[in-house]
């Protein structure tokens, strides 16, 4: 039989059970050469790190149905989750020391804020410190994929065709978070909302843009250490312009995490594909990025 491992802080019935099994991850060549047939602008060697496709097993798990929300973020503050070293990484402490969120009007925006809209303004540390709160974890870069696409491949969690109806990006012209139910008809295969638009979504993984022609196809866990430089944009800064190559203002990178599924106002076509991938660094904080949790399936 399977467990599921309990918590005294969340309940899981708004979690999904991914089953164990293999899925395409990834992008062929042929598929970035049709998103090229569609817009010649657009930034090629952004989408590269989506090749090579790969056949990837992974293990069952579970993964929280919506984004969290403002409602349950709120719940991790109001139990002193930023005083309790024991839910914080030894980097993630760091972080609280240097950066004080927990005095800063990104938590007056949350406890104020619509309680259906997702958590913004969260750094990576910070989500992972509710994660182990809630005695989930961040989902995996591959579960995060899966969940949204399905085991076929598809382009968007419902199907290959954009349709701006199904979503909130820059197409539908809303130009802030939406409730994470608003979009029923956006979910994916499995159930999942929001897996495109409203907001990023931080992951587990190190970013690396390589780490596909070197990955294991059971359970990857994402590289053991993140790629020193990638590209310099960050996902609020391409935006719609991810069709003009204008390169980023901003100072480079350096140690990201992966950050999935796009944005309110990011484009569509693009941004918003199961396979497409972003980062940014740990510490960095948009209104633009939330996240969403996963368990492990302990089998006995």
């Amino acid at each position: 039989m399977i467990k599921v491992c309990e918590t005294g802080n969340v309940l899981f019935e708004d979690m999904i059970l991914i089953p164990e099994g293999t899925f395409l991850m990834g992008s062929t060549k042929e598929d970035i050469e049709k998103l090229l047939e569609q817009d010649k602008s657009i930034e090629t060697y952004r989408l590269n790190n989506e090749i090579p496709q790969r056949e990837i097993f992974l293990s069952a798990y579970y993964i929280d149905k919506y984004p969290v929300t403002n409602a349950q973020f709120s719940q991790f503050i109001a139990a002193n989750g930023y005083k309790k070293k024991l839910y914080w990484s030894e980097a993630g402490w760091q972080y609280i020391i240097d950066f004080n969120p927990q005095g800063s009007n990104d938590i007056d925006a949350i406890l104020q804020g619509d309680k259906d809209c997702p958590a913004v303004n969260i750094s990576w540390y910070e989500a992972e410190a509710f994660a182990n709160w809630s005695g989930k974890r961040l989902p995996t870069e591959a579960e995060w994929e899966k969940a949204a696409r399905g085991a076929d491949g598809r382009i968007y969690p419902w199907g290959n065709d954009f349709d701006k109806t199904r979503l909130n990006c820059a197409e539908a012209k809303i130009e802030k978070s939406t409730p994470v139910t608003q979009y029923p008809q956006g979910q994916s295969v499995y159930g999942c909302f929001d897996m495109a638009g409203n907001v990023w979504e931080w992951t587990k993984d190190w970013y690396d843009s390589q780490y596909y022609h070197n990955a294991p196809d059971k359970n990857p866990q994402g590289p053991d250490v993140p790629e020193e430089k990638p590209y310099s944009g960050r996902p609020e800064e391409v935006g719609v312009s991810i069709y003009e190559l204008k390169p980023s203002l901003s100072k480079t990178l350096t140690t990201c995490k992966v950050i999935r599924g796009g944005s309110w106002n990011g484009s569509g076509i693009v941004h918003i594909r199961c396979a497409n991938r972003d980062y940014d660094e740990p510490s960095f904080k948009s209104d633009i990025i939330g996240f969403r949790c996963a368990k492990s399936i302990v089998t006995i």
